[in-house]
């Protein structure tokens, strides 16, 4: 019988790490990334002459975020998957992470955690996270994050966070909580194109974009 793994959190240093295996040790499939992600999203920025620093970050942090969790290197592999063939250790993270829009139903400041309502499944999860149980801003509108669940514990795994305050109201919550999610690898470069697109439909609205440090950081 094989030794069953221990699953773990990755180090975001580890995260980095995938990503320029690709960009150095791959550079032909680093460009084909690159330019699936700039013809899907046609970046605002890039039609700028002088774009700000803040709106080239933002670019190439959802560039990052993208190509690590949903560039298909081909038959559904994409470089987070392949690392955790490498490392099992990995194989929960890679396989639970999911992007989606959430309602924040509520923070609990002391305790950390809060509940996230998926809007296109209605599933709450718990996640525990120090900036999402403190962030009031969040509890109203939508806030599109991607994450996973790792020993029963959901967290963020990503690193851009696209918060739309207009108050709509949550949908009634499912008979579940920290369901599985659906992973839609066309849901997060869809959303980044409809807030960082040149011609996206959230393009002129008023959009909080959160970056936080590090990929996956616990």
């Amino acid at each position: 019988m094989m030794e069953q793994v221990g699953q773990r959190w990755p180090e975001s240093e580890e995260l980095e790490e995938i990503l320029l295996d690709i960009k150095f040790g791959s550079p032909n499939l680093f460009d084909v990334a690159r330019l699936i992600f700039e013809d899907a999203v046609d970046p605002d920025a890039y039609h700028k002459q002088t774009p700000s620093a803040g709106e080239i970050i933002q670019c190439n942090m959802a560039f990052s975020e993208w190509s690590l969790f949903d560039f298909d290197l081909g038959a559904g592999m994409t470089p987070l998957r392949r690392a955790a063939r490498k490392d099992p250790s990995l194989e929960e993270f890679a396989d639970t992470q999911f992007y989606s829009l959430f309602w924040v139903i509520s923070q609990s400041r002391d305790q950390e955690v809060s509940v996230l309502r998926d809007s296109v499944t209605c599933e709450d999860f718990l996640v525990h996270d120090r900036t999402l149980a403190r962030n009031a801003r969040w509890s109203k509108g939508l806030l599109g994050s991607r994450i996973a669940r790792v020993a029963n514990e959901w967290r963020f795994a990503g690193q851009v966070h696209l918060h739309d305050n207009n108050d709509i109201p949550p949908e009634p919550h499912v008979d579940s909580i920290d369901g599985l999610g659906i992973q839609d690898p066309e849901a997060f470069i869809t959303h980044v194109e409809q807030v960082m697109g040149h011609h996206g439909i959230y393009h002129d609205r008023v959009l909080e974009h959160v970056l936080l440090d590090d990929v996956g950081a616990a």
